[in-house]
Parts: C-alpha cells; sequence; structure tokens
C-alpha cells in the first residue's frame, strides 16, 4: 500500500493523515498528545478507526530513525561511475537530515 500525505479538513490543527494512494478508504493518522506524553498512529477504514498504537517519545524516535533507513534504502542510487560522494547524493543525504531533525523537534 502506497500513502501519500493529503490535505485534509478532517485532523484538527497539529494531527497528520496519510491517505492510501488508491483511495480515502485507508488512512494513517497522527496526533500527538501531549498531556499524556505519548503520539498516538492510527489505522483508519473509511470513516472509523480500526487500530492505534500510543507511542511513547523513544518509541517515535526508533520508528522515524527505521523510516529513516527505509527511505535510505530506497534512495536511487548515482549514476554509473559517479563518485559516492557525488553532490546529489550529499544533496539528498541533507535533505533527509533536516527532515529527521525537523520530525526530532516536534516529538519533543
Amino acid at each position: 500500500m502506497t500513502l501519500q500525505a493529503v490535505p485534509s479538513p478532517e485532523p484538527p490543527p497539529g494531527r497528520w493523515l496519510w491517505e492510501a494512494a488508491r483511495g480515502s478508504t485507508r488512512a494513517v493518522r497522527v496526533s500527538p498528545h501531549p498531556q499524556g506524553g505519548v503520539v498516538a498512529l492510527s489505522m483508519w477504514r473509511d470513516d472509523r478507526c480500526v487500530g492505534t498504537m500510543r507511542l511513547a517519545p523513544a518509541e517515535v524516535s526508533s520508528l522515524v530513525a527505521k523510516l529513516t533507513a527505509a527511505l535510505v534504502e530506497l534512495a536511487v542510487t548515482p549514476e554509473e561511475g559517479a563518485p559516492a560522494g557525488s553532490p546529489d547524493v550529499a544533496a539528498r543525504l541533507e535533505v533527509l537530515e533536516a527532515r529527521l531533525a525537523a520530525l526530532e523537534d516536534a516529538a519533543g
């Protein structure tokens, strides 16, 4: 299942929603709960929550690290003959590191 971030009026401010690319019948919602010190990840089908996980900050950090590692594995390899440290690779790594830093800041 391919997920993509889409704007949605449903989640309150500060929460995020990703709907499946093949339609809005499946979605993942991310909802921070500062009062409880957790972030909730919820799986949705249509307008119904079918599962929720509440993650502590350390678990969110671990998840973000694993997602980042998966992105690195999916990254396009440099063209044949390009050195491993080519500007293209360095620029992609800089973007990934900036995204990770932003997620860590948001996680608290």
